[in-house]
């Protein structure tokens, strides 16, 4: 690309850079609730809106755009999200929740992208790459962002490290093409990635199988997402949605298996039992009132319904961690509608 078509792209993404940098960090809120609330995975966020410099860099050296438009509507990461997850496993599960919640430019479905080598050609590069724009309840206050998409790249942590240093030596060699050893050693490195990610399964499954036997309050959201799932005999589901239900429970003081027994459950009911006719009322009630809310009984949903049982009003009335970015949060919904329907509306 020519210097002076270069000079005038970055002069107009410098205007359009405030732009690109608010829904970079609009996009990383939401897919910090995605690990951390909704599918309650060990996994990081890192989001950032391309340089200016970096931008240059990237167009110098191909010849790919013939004008500046061109370099807008073809390039997909001016604005990038990277969700890392510790376990490869839990790529298709955050895959799935960026589906649910975000759309496409111009409101068609998100562009998506697998990119799994396999050590095809020496190559392990590991990703999903998810094109995105906001729906529009995000759009209220910020309508210039409207069609503007972002890119979502989701890998495992492994394959962020081995994405990130192929990437580096591969294409951005300072001096010189790369070695035979030095390719070679890409090359362990892509095939370490693959005995890793089972290691690190592993070494979780033996982590949580340490917490199960832990006594007294939860240490964090993750022991609480294992306790109450052998608890409940749902297991490892029962992560889904558990991130904001565990910030209910703190914040009520039910901190532990132990107290939560104590305060939710009568003598000598059974916890499974209560759950279960709790969450089978509420889903005819659903049902019958034809409401667009979901309701998964391989979930946290199931502790949830012990809860609403002796703690509705307080959900409803008092608690304001249930609100998320100015929105009624799907736990806050939810008690509403529990509410509604033990008072017969």
């Amino acid at each position: 690309m020519n210097d002076s078509l270069v000079e005038e792209t970055v002069k107009r993404y410098i205007r359009e850079y405030d732009r690109y940098k608010k829904l970079a960090d609009i996009v990383y809120n939401i897919c910090q609730n995605i690990v951390q609330k909704n599918l309650t995975i060990r996994a990081t966020v890192q989001h950032r809106a391309k340089s200016p410099t970096s931008l240059a860099e990237k167009l110098r050296k191909t010849n790919k755009y013939k004008s500046v438009d061109s370099v807008f509507e073809g390039i997909s990461d001016l604005a990038g999200v990277r969700i890392i997850t510790y376990q490869e496993t839990d790529r298709p599960k955050v895959v799935n929740e960026i589906k649910q919640i975000f759309v496409g430019k111009f409101e068609e479905q998100i562009r998506i992208e697998v990119k799994d080598k396999d050590g095809n050609n020496g190559k392990y590069y590991k990703a999903t790459h998810c094109q995105v724009a906001l729906p529009s309840e995000y759009l209220v206050d910020n309508l210039n962002l409207k069609n503007t998409t972002c890119e979502i790249q989701v890998c495992s942590l492994l394959s962020h490290v081995y994405n990130e240093i192929e990437h580096d030596l591969q294409y951005k060699p300072r001096v010189g093409n790369l070695s035979d050893e030095e390719k070679l050693l890409i090359d362990q490195l892509g095939l370490i990635t693959k005995s890793g990610d089972i290691t690190i399964r592993r070494l979780l499954e033996a982590t949580g199988e340490r917490l199960k036997k832990h006594k007294g309050e939860f240490l964090d959201v993750h022991d609480f997402a294992i306790r109450m799932g052998e608890l409940l005999k749902i297991g490892e589901a029962f992560s889904n949605n558990a991130g904001l239900l565990y910030d209910e429970f703190v914040n009520l003081k039910l901190n532990s298996p132990e107290i939560i027994i104590s305060e939710l459950l009568d003598n000598d009911e059974n916890f499974i039992q209560v759950a279960d006719i709790e969450f089978k009322l509420l889903t005819k009630y659903i049902a019958d009132k034809n409401l667009n809310i979901k309701m998964d009984r391989n979930s946290s949903d199931l502790l949830l319904m012990v809860l609403l049982r002796k703690r509705n009003f307080l959900l409803v009335n008092d608690h304001l961690a249930i609100v998320e970015n100015d929105r009624l949060s799907r736990l806050f919904k939810i008690a509403q509608v529990y509410k509604n329907m033990i008072s017969g509306k």
